[in-house]
């Protein structure tokens, strides 16, 4: 009887084990530590910030203190500084070689500052790094997470038996085929609710040429289960090609039989319309589509209802999806063509199970389009809501803004006198402009998630600025006024020695 069914087309479950993932480096599983160690995605970005931070502060103080003294010895020189503006006025190259003689006879270092910040830089490039990494290895187990609600919903109505193999010299299995099994002949499992049946399938090879090939059937014993799946017993692994038994969901299922019924009919009208034979192939045709329908629909429901819940979405205040961009024109589940855009090049890792050898394959070539449709058919409120509403973008460009003239502000005694035509001050007056650029467009093409960080971060800047301007401010300060106090009440050897005998005639 099982080698006898009504299949029709078959369910593709090929991302049924949570298995596939993008591959993290170090810094990819420290970011996934900090972020899933919080347990609120927003919050895990902004302790990841604050982290980083912490790691490039005694770097960013010491820049600053370096600068400060810098200030303190270009203060020094500025009458001189003056007269060779005034001396070379027209002469920019024979000002900047005087310029920086004088440096060096002062003791001033125009890259004294910059190895710090030079180190900062690269800790956070290369942790900007590992934080798109995780992004995208985060994003991609939302989806992995939805395929997985999706087929456990099908698979109830599945058979779920042992996995056998073929008696294999020097392979040891956990379940291989008795001797006494024959072809076509069906072998009950009550323990597990299947029929077993040995059966041969042709298959293709390269050149095209066919051969039978040893198949295992599965078929569920409850006849309210209407999937079935065959695996071949001569490869390395268990692949499963599930079917669906037409007779057993339409005879068995009264909401599948009137999904089926309706399918039909609509297919009919639609012929009717055109004009168009609807003869027993069309029907057929139709029952076939609409039975395939109606199970990714199982699916599909299960994954909505997964997803509608706030707590499995990567949402975060009123951004629904920090993996994509705090725009209005982009949406929390994205079209296939954006998925494929972010994660079709990329490699994703298999680890290996019981069933299947470890791989590292295309994600592409796991999961195609219709694969993807299916599983996101009835999240369609979704593919249209806003992800965003720019929030994000406009606080990042605008504590990026005052943070760079706070910083401005912060050096220009520095850069005032280091050019001829006081274009270093110009130059910072550029970087003014050129910075929240740069940050308007990563915010634009990357995602909320580094909206929050940028926005973070530029302001820890601005804490961490106006903070050490203070308290190295008034450091120095004092020191500045300890050595005038010095300078201008200088106690000469003759007094001295008089200050000492008064004190010793005191005594």
């Amino acid at each position: 009887m099982s080698s006898l069914i009504n299949a029709v087309n078959g369910i593709d479950f090929s991302l049924l084990e949570q298995g596939y993932k993008i591959g993290l480096d170090w810094l990819g599983q420290f970011a996934r530590v900090i972020i899933e160690g919080v347990g609120i995605i927003g919050l895990g970005i902004i302790v990841f910030t604050i982290f980083l931070k912490a790691i490039t502060l005694p770097f960013d103080i010491y820049q600053r203190v370096k600068m400060r003294k810098q200030t303190l010895i270009m203060r020094e020189m500025q009458p001189e500084l003056e007269k060779l503006q005034k001396q070379y006025a027209n002469d920019k190259t024979t000002y900047n070689q005087k310029m920086m003689e004088l440096y060096k006879k002062s003791g001033y270092s125009m890259f004294g500052a910059c190895l710090p910040m030079i180190i900062s830089l690269v800790i956070l490039i290369v942790a900007f790094q590992g934080f798109r990494t995780y992004s995208d290895y985060a994003n991609l187990n939302m989806y992995i997470d939805m395929s997985e609600q999706y087929n456990t919903a099908i698979l109830e109505y599945s058979a779920s038996g042992k996995n056998y193999r073929l008696p294999k010299e020097g392979a040891e299995y956990e379940f291989t085929i008795p001797d006494e099994w024959e072809m076509n002949v069906e072998y009950s499992d009550a323990e597990n609710g299947v029929i077993y049946t040995l059966t041969t399938i042709p298959v293709t090879l390269e050149g095209g040429e066919t051969k039978e090939e040893k198949h295992l059937q599965v078929v569920p014993i409850d006849e309210n289960k209407f999937l079935f799946y065959t695996y071949s017993l001569e490869t390395s692994d268990i692949r499963k090609e599930y079917r669906i038994d037409f007779d057993r969901l339409y005879g068995k299922n009264a909401d599948a039989r009137a999904f089926i019924d309706a399918e039909v009919e609509a297919a009919r009208a639609a012929a009717n319309e055109a004009n168009a034979p609807f003869g027993e192939k069309e029907i057929a045709d139709a029952k076939r589509t609409a039975s395939s329908k109606f199970t990714v629909k199982i699916g599909a429901t299960a994954v909505k209802e997964w997803y509608s819940k706030k707590e499995n979405r990567p949402s975060f205040l009123w951004v629904q999806n920090v993996w994509y961009p705090d725009v209005s024109y982009n949406h929390p589940i994205q079209p296939w063509s954006s998925f494929k855009s972010q994660f079709g090049s990329k490699k994703v890792e298999f680890a290996k199970t019981d069933e299947h050898e470890a791989y590292r394959t295309a994600l592409t070539n796991v999961f195609d389009e219709p694969r993807y449709e299916n599983l996101v058919s009835e999240l369609t409120e979704y593919t249209k809501q806003p992800n965003g509403y720019f929030i994000l973008i406009i606080l990042s460009i605008g504590l990026m803004v005052l943070s760079q003239f706070i910083s401005m502000r912060s050096q220009k005694e520095t850069n005032k006198y280091q050019t001829v035509d006081g274009s270093g001050a110009t130059s910072q007056k550029m970087m003014l402009i050129i910075m929240p650029i740069i940050y308007a467009i990563f915010a634009f093409m990357y995602s909320a998630a580094f909206s929050i960080y940028m926005t973070m971060s530029s302001a820890i800047s601005i804490i961490i600025t106006l903070l050490s301007n203070l308290i190295i401010g008034r450091i120095f300060k004092k020191k500045e006024e300890a050595a005038l106090k010095e300078k201008y009440t200088r106690t000469l050897p003759w007094q001295k020695k008089e200050d000492a005998g008064k004190k010793k005639k005191k005594k």
